[in-house]
């Protein structure tokens, strides 16, 4: 079997954050869709957004909108 190297915090939460702002042309954002691109479980997902909710990169758990402290982050990650 492949071997799949370990990410870090920061390069999850660059990734998600790419994937949102990927999606942000949708009306609803899918979770199920966002967990299979960003390879990870569901439930560490909801935690991965709950901390990007508590950093503010994100507007709130719901609505998954990027801050513009996000858009900065997105374009030091890339």
């Amino acid at each position: 079997m492949k071997q799949i190297a370990r990410r870090d915090r920061l390069k999850i939460y660059g990734d998600l954050l790419s994937i949102l702002s990927e999606e942000a042309y949708r009306e609803k954002i899918v979770l199920t869709s966002v967990q299979m691109r960003l390879n990870v479980p569901f439930d560490r997902l909801k935690n991965y957004i709950s901390e990007l909710s508590n950093l503010d990169l994100i507007d709130d758990e719901t609505s998954l909108k990027i801050t513009d402290k996000g858009k900065k982050y997105i374009l030091e990650y890339e």
